[in-house]
């Protein structure tokens, strides 16, 4: 979340390359993106697309700003992990640097953990507003909340990201229906991948590991 994009459709084709999530970069995080995947219920392939656009890929993204690690937390969304798991995680535990985690291992176990469940949680409250929730709208609209960057949906919608534990307390979130080009992009990498991966937001099965060659993607949308 170092940046939004424009940010909202059509979105403008000017962009930048991201890699491809089948890319080593990108898949060399698959073990941990299958593991919460499998436990939050989400797609693996869309936490590797969040990865991808997020980090490219690196641990120590983002290392001494607001917005580190894989998957780009933010003190806020930290906080309120925290609050709800009794925890006490800094920012630099993020890049592997911090007081509690100390390898870019561990650090991207813990950011891939802490997105999976907030994702898990937005699709779930999504998908429960409505009868009909198209799969590609699940994915555009709750990865633009996790972005930050929204677009004219209405907020009629609260979730908790994070469920207490250990006596902790669990935090609401207001959450839009609508999304950027952040959210666009993500399915986009998911589509391109789809014949590893598929589009849905939900976990159907753990990603395999396969050879593929070092492809960048063009995502759409201008950095602001």
């Amino acid at each position: 979340m170092p940046f939004t994009v424009e940010v909202c459709p059509p979105c403008s084709e000017s962009g930048w390359e991201v890699h491809d999530i089948r890319n080593k970069m990108i898949r060399q995080w698959r073990t941990y993106a299958n593991r919460w995947g499998q436990h939050f219920g989400v797609n693996p392939g869309l936490i590797l697309a969040v990865i991808s656009l997020e980090s490219n890929g690196n641990v120590g993204a983002g290392r001494g700003t607001s917005y580190v690690g894989l998957t780009q937390i933010g003190q806020g969304i930290l906080d309120m992990y925290n609050k709800a798991k009794k925890t006490s995680y800094k920012l630099t535990d993020l890049t592997g640097d911090g007081p509690t985690i100390k390898t870019e291992s561990a650090a991207a176990d813990l950011a891939i953990k802490i997105f999976a469940e907030f994702i898990s949680n937005a699709l779930t409250a999504l998908d429960a507003s409505t009868d009909t929730y198209p799969l590609d709208r699940l994915v555009k609209d709750a990865t633009t909340n996790w972005n930050g960057s929204i677009c004219s949906g209405t907020y009629t919608l609260t979730f908790y990201p994070f469920s207490a534990e250990n006596g902790g307390t669990a935090t609401g979130r207001r959450i839009p229906n609508n999304f950027s080009c952040y959210g666009e992009n993500i399915y986009r990498l998911m589509n391109y991948a789809n014949s590893w991966c598929g589009t849905s937001p939900w976990y159907s099965r753990s990603l395999s590991d396969i050879t593929f060659s070092d492809t960048y993607r063009k995502v759409v949308g201008r950095k602001v």
